[in-house]
């Protein structure tokens, strides 16, 4: 009789076991819906901001890390060959 009860116990807790898998299943596959159909739905234009309303920042001048005495030397060393 122990073993009927483990076996009862066995397929109850199988079978939530695959219904909370089927069950995660199918809201992911919702969710992936409802992703698609706002990516497929998207307007054709994207916002972009005038030159005028904001300029740009000017790059940063980069030395390599390079101290002045560095570059100097280096620039000399170019030269010379």
């Amino acid at each position: 009789m122990l073993w009927q009860i483990f076996a009862m116990w066995a397929i109850v807790m199988a079978t939530i076991t695959w219904f909370v898998h089927d069950e995660r299943r199918l809201i992911a596959n919702a969710t992936m819906a409802q992703a698609a159909a706002f990516y497929a739905h998207a307007p054709k234009y994207r916002y972009q901001a005038s030159e005028e309303a904001a300029p740009l920042a000017e790059p940063v001048k980069r030395t390599g890390g390079l101290t002045e005495a560095q570059r100097d030397f280096l620039e000399a060393f170019a030269k010379s060959e």
